[in-house]
């Protein structure tokens, strides 16, 4: 008779498939618009080098500082053979967090029992908070960042090349995967206690960590000089939080805890336009509690570390894998639910510690112990197929998104063109302007307005959102564009060759530009 092991493998694989079973007859959604279905430059292999050197939507004429060559290229082979059917694009997402997950799996396995790190691997494939970066398919840079982290930790005591260029690929995949060294280390740390080898090789390790640090900060260099896209993005769009002093950014971290665990133990209201204020003291109610979650989990952990391992390791892996995300170096966020999937292994580590060590109280126990991760497993599961319907298209998914963030100007403006694509212009023209009334910067709002203007034969309103749209951001190009073919048509030749010559400084191949200078001649 086989051991329950041979199966573990299998399991997670297809209870991850029938957890996302339902995400297949999804419709591309949000920023897949700029990653997948007008990105210009993963939709021709020609173009495949460009994502090597420039930001990641430059593709769809758009800026940011997003670096993800290799996440680029994934999608430009799902277009190869999907084209615009997202069925394909969601069955790589699949792929690579199972991937992640079988990997999360061999991993523990090989410092912690297999019971306990088959559950944890299974509550990390199935947990719902990962529908915002697998469901969603631009969301794939986690997933695919986290495979080849855990690949990394996994290889690093086998084969340590393999194990570097493991690495690369994290990096090429997600910027925050530069934590990939401290990991290992950590994991590496845990291995040796448990072949009570620690003094002779922790030496060792700090050696064989060296050639990570080293293309650690090659690739800070680069991202930091060449590869710095930051003047793409718009003034007016979220910044670094560089003008917060360092111990608010820490404060705000910590209050953003008690909301990050209280979505993982209950996963209810998930949604991605999540926010929260800036701390301003440490005696604020969320960040104390926060504090006292940080403070008493290593306490814990510490304490229990003489004859248990799991709990110090979850913790250190839990709060090492967050470090990109807690604004201690700055970022453009303080939180987000995607946030967790590489972090929330440690997570689900622990909850498979505490079942492992009911099993062990006695035969009742185990039984209590099997049902409640069996009923768990299924909660899970059950919670990512309700959470899969709400990214069914893009009306479905602001409609239950804005719910939570009904101030949101940019979740207004992406409804209101999910409004209008159907053919709703009253309803998207309303949206737009909750848009503009919530927060008046971003040039695409006044933009889409401006189209619809057009389609109603109002060129003076339609005029009037684009001027605005390029106060706002002089650089956006399909304003010019469109201000160029109205004083075109109006036959404003002097103010069209204006629009079409600054757009073909910016873009020298632009063709909308190149035939309206060239009717312009004749």
């Amino acid at each position: 008779m086989p051991k329950p092991a041979v199966f573990f493998i299998p399991a997670i694989i297809l209870a991850t498939i029938f957890s996302y079973l339902n995400s297949f007859q999804n419709q591309f959604v949000f920023d897949d618009e700029d990653f997948v279905v007008k990105n210009s430059t993963i939709q021709d292999w020609h173009k495949w080098p460009h994502v090597f050197t420039e930001n990641m939507i430059q593709g769809a004429r758009k800026g940011s500082n997003f670096y993800r060559p290799l996440q680029s290229l994934t999608h430009g082979v799902d277009y190869i053979l999907w084209k615009d059917k997202p069925q394909g694009h969601h069955a790589f997402n699949i792929l690579f967090h199972i991937l992640a997950a079988i990997t999360a799996y061999m991993m523990l396995k090989a410092v912690f029992s297999r019971e306990a790190s088959f559950l944890a691997a299974l509550f990390f494939a199935v947990h719902p908070v990962h529908t915002e970066v697998i469901t969603y398919i631009s969301g794939r840079s986690e997933p695919m960042a986290a495979f080849f982290i855990l690949l990394a930790v996994l290889l690093f005591s086998k084969n340590i090349v393999l194990s570097c260029v493991s690495f690369i690929l994290a990096i090429l995949s997600k910027e925050s995967a530069f934590i990939a060294p401290a990991l290992i280390m950590l994991y590496s740390y845990f291995s040796t206690l448990r072949l009570r080898r620690i003094a002779r090789t922790i030496s060792d390790i700090l050696r064989a960590i060296s050639p990570f640090i080293i293309i650690g900060i090659i690739y800070g260099v680069l991202r930091l000089t060449v590869l710095n896209f930051s003047n793409t993005v718009g003034a007016n769009l979220p910044q670094p939080y560089f003008y917060v002093p360092l111990y608010l950014r820490f404060l705000t971290f910590l209050k953003t805890l008690h909301v990050y665990f209280s979505i993982l133990l209950w996963p209810f209201g998930l949604h991605m336009e999540r926010q929260i204020g800036l701390a301003r003291s440490i005696f604020e109610l969320q960040v104390f509690s926060g504090l006292s979650i940080f403070v008493s989990l290593f306490f814990i952990a510490v304490r229990i570390k003489k004859w248990n391992n799991a709990v110090l390791f979850s913790v250190c892996w839990f709060f090492i894998a967050m470090f990109p995300y807690s604004n201690i170096i700055p970022i453009n966020a303080l939180i987000y639910e995607h946030w967790l999937y590489l972090p929330s292994i440690g997570f689900f580590l622990f909850i498979a510690w505490l079942l492992e060590e009911l099993i062990k109280k006695g035969k009742v126990f185990k039984y209590a112990a099997i049902a409640l991760a069996v009923i768990t497993a299924l909660f899970y599961m059950w919670r990512t197929y309700e959470r899969n319907k709400e990214w069914r298209d893009p009306i479905s998914f602001y409609e239950s998104t804005i719910k939570y963030a009904p101030d949101s100007a940019r979740l207004h403006n992406n409804l209101a063109m999910a409004y209008a694509d159907k053919g709703r212009l009253d309803d998207a023209i309303k949206e737009y302007k909750k848009a503009i009334e919530s927060g008046d910067y971003y040039p695409q709002t006044h933009y889409n307005l401006s189209n619809i203007y057009l389609q109603k034969n109002d060129y003076e309103n339609a005029i009037k959102e684009l001027k605005r749209s390029i106060e706002i951001d002089s650089s956006f190009l399909y304003t010019h564009e469109s201000l160029a073919l109205i004083y075109f048509n109006q036959k404003s030749f002097s103010e069209a060759r204006k629009e079409a010559g600054y757009i073909l400084n910016v873009e020298p191949d632009n063709k909308i530009a190149g035939q309206i200078l060239k009717r312009l001649l004749e």
